[in-house]
């Protein structure tokens, strides 16, 4: 600390101020520039700046202004004065500066905001003084950074309660959301790849639109890692389509080496022969394609070798085939050894019963097909499709017709077990009635029965039609799948006294299957520890028997099952207990909470009313210890305490049903 300055110069300055108030600045500067004088920092010798320092470039190339103001000094000046935090001395100087900007010489000013720094980088005033003066010169990313640096010096000297900090951050705030964004290309290498690692394709692709810069960084060699997914998934008008220069200038910046193609609407991306030959030409080494919506041309893939897709393991088209019969099959020919999983929505058109005329196909592993409002429906040959894809792991099937060829209509349990014995999960989907009929009924039965069930760790039917004595889900094809006859029972030579002893999930929607049958066909993989998810669904009232009556008897039936320590996962759906019950009359809570590691329940029936159903729920939140409840019942104010209470139990709520996960993963 510099010691007292005479009162002369609280005096100099004192007049000099007057001088500024009533205009006559030359005299004001004159005054200000004398009381500088009178510090006794000079020791008698006239103190000049020092040239040596730069802050504006420093803090334009990210540098510190503070360490500029602190140790950057090669001149005489630093090795002759030592620094000054005079209040008078600051006063005079920044009170110079004030003068100069109202002579509008903001050059000079700006000199006078830098000595302050200069002589004391710990003071705030220097950092008000030189940020305004910036500001003025319309160098606001400079002001902003100057206003930084007095923020951050007042924080690391104790100065947070000067009211000059808070004048900083006012002065600061309309520049810090312009300012606080860092370029990213301006961080490490190592931190911009990492970066963009992260970005998705939409995105990358406006990067080219935000500067010369960026747009040279994301398109130069070395970055063509970051353009290998080729993804066009969200919504955009067909007049903002992409042209076919603009699809290979895309493709060019991958190296013309893309990995993944995803095109969630063809018909809206406008996609043409010229478009895809060259997503073609730029793919050699594609390894997942997906493709939606049906385009009008018909598109063309050569047959010359080497294959177009020698890599390609991943093929997904929905509702593409329609009006491209012949696609498929010219596709597959290229990626038949590699392709591992084959998902089609919308068979395409190729005759009434076939096996889509696809080559053999090894390595498939993941099989869904989809069938949705055909007018002329085909019928898979199923069979004849297992005995081409003998590696097949997960099967799923949604309201597709399933038929016979000549070669497996006489199919024997021997020559049936041969066919997929990798098959560990099935998934059926049925939403149009018209497609449960006799022959697809009897061949899923079949499938169901393939070894006798044993290899089978995960089945999921999801019927979405309802359930009752008359219906479709009573025909014998779906009773006899889970062995609703009590002695074995063989089909065309084939066994299907079904045990699933190796059954680690089955989720059921409207199917109804009888506790004896169930016990049959699970108990071995409950009392092996295996089954962990089971759905049931509990059977109609019988006509004149009492309100609850089967419901009750239902569970009762389940008597083995209940306590088992491996279920963590349930839903019960459409049953019906008795109204007004008391405790011992409401069977549903004791049984859920017989399960001691059950932590997801998802519950659903359509025969109480809300407020009657909210009491089963409350009852069953009272006697379980879930995390997760599913339910779509509540609203309005029960859904309100709903809420209330499972937070209370600490419970997530869901209004919704269990997603169905496929596929499942495989268990050891």
């Amino acid at each position: 600390m510099s010691s007292q300055t005479p009162k002369s110069a609280e005096s100099t300055i004192q007049e000099a101020r007057q001088h500024y108030a009533e205009k006559r600045f030359k005299s004001a500067l004159e005054q200000f520039t004398r009381a500088m004088k009178l510090c006794p920092c000079a020791r008698g010798l006239r103190r000049e700046r020092c040239t040596c320092k730069n802050f504006e470039k420093v803090a334009l190339e990210g540098g510190s202004i503070f360490n500029e103001a602190m140790y950057t000094c090669k001149c005489s000046v630093g090795k002759t004065f030592n620094k000054c935090d005079n209040a008078l001395h600051i006063q005079a100087l920044d009170y110079r500066a004030a003068t100069f900007e109202a002579l509008q010489e903001l050059n000079r000013a700006q000199r006078d905001a830098e000595w302050i720094l200069e002589l004391a980088p710990r003071v705030l005033e220097g950092y008000l003084r030189l940020g305004k003066i910036a500001r003025l010169q319309k160098k606001y990313e400079f002001a902003w950074k100057v206003y930084n640096t007095g923020i951050e010096v007042g924080k690391i000297h104790g100065l947070g309660a000067n009211p000059k900090m808070q004048t900083l951050y006012t002065l600061r705030q309309p520049l810090q959301r312009r300012f606080s964004r860092r370029d990213p290309l301006k961080n490490p290498q190592e931190i911009v790849q990492r970066i963009f690692h992260f970005i998705d394709f939409a995105t990358l692709v406006r990067c080219l639109r935000v500067s010369k810069s960026w747009r040279g960084y994301v398109s130069s060699r070395g970055n063509e890692r970051l353009w290998r997914a080729f993804i066009f998934q969200k919504e955009f008008p067909l007049r903002f389509a992409p042209s076919t220069a603009a699809v290979k200038a895309l493709l060019s910046y991958s190296g013309n080496d893309v990995r993944e193609v995803i095109i969630s609407n063809a018909q809206r991306f406008r996609l043409t022969q010229k478009k895809f030959n060259a997503i073609l030409q730029a793919s050699k080494n594609l390894e997942r394609l997906s493709m939606r919506e049906a385009i009008n041309e018909q598109l063309q893939i050569p047959a010359r070798r080497p294959l177009v897709f020698n890599k390609l393991a991943h093929v997904q088209l929905e509702n593409f085939l329609k009006s491209q019969p012949n696609f498929l099959r010219m596709l597959v020919i290229h990626c038949a050894e590699t392709l591992q999983s084959l998902h089609l929505s919308a068979l395409p058109a190729v005759g009434s019963r076939t096996d889509l005329e696809l080559p053999n196909l090894p390595q498939l592993k993941l099989l869904w097909l989809e069938e949705h409002d055909s007018p002329y429906p085909l019928r898979l040959e199923i069979f004849t499709f297992a005995a081409k894809s003998p590696r097949v792991q997960h099967l799923r099937l949604h309201d597709v017709r399933l038929g016979y060829d000549e070669l497996h209509r006489d199919i024997s349990s021997t020559e049936i077990d041969e066919l997929w014995k990798d098959l560990k999960t099935f998934t059926l989907g049925v939403e149009d009635i018209t497609v449960w009929d006799p022959e697809t009924a009897e061949i899923v039965q079949k499938l169901t029965a393939l070894r006798r069930g044993t290899d089978f760790q995960h089945i999921d039917f999801d019927f979405h039609w309802k359930w009752d004595e008359h219906g479709p889900l009573a025909r014998g094809g779906l009773r006899r799948m889970f062995n609703h006859q009590l002695t074995p029972l063989t089909v065309n030579g084939v066994d299907l006294y079904n045990q699933y002893d190796d059954l680690r999930s089955m989720r059921l929607t409207h199917a109804v299957i009888s506790s004896t049958v169930m016990e049959r066909s699970v108990a071995g993989a409950v009392q092996a520890g295996k089954l962990h998810t089971l759905d049931l669904v509990f059977p109609l009232e019988r006509h004149g028997s009492a309100e609850g009556a089967a419901s009750t008897e239902y569970l009762r039936e389940h008597e083995w099952l209940r306590g088992a320590t491996s279920i963590r996962n349930m839903g019960v759906f459409n049953f019906r207990f008795r109204s007004h019950p008391r405790d011992d009359e409401m069977p549903l809570p004791a049984f859920l909470a017989s399960f001691p590691n059950l932590e997801t329940l998802e519950i659903r029936s359509q025969h109480y009313d809300i407020t009657e159903f909210y009491t089963v729920l409350e009852a069953i939140l009272k006697v379980t210890k879930l995390r997760t409840l599913y339910q779509t019942a509540m609203q309005g104010v029960l859904l309100d305490w709903l809420t209330a209470l499972t937070e209370k139990a600490g419970v997530e709520l869901i209004s919704g049903t269990r997603p169905r996960e496929w596929p499942r993963p495989i268990e050891d």
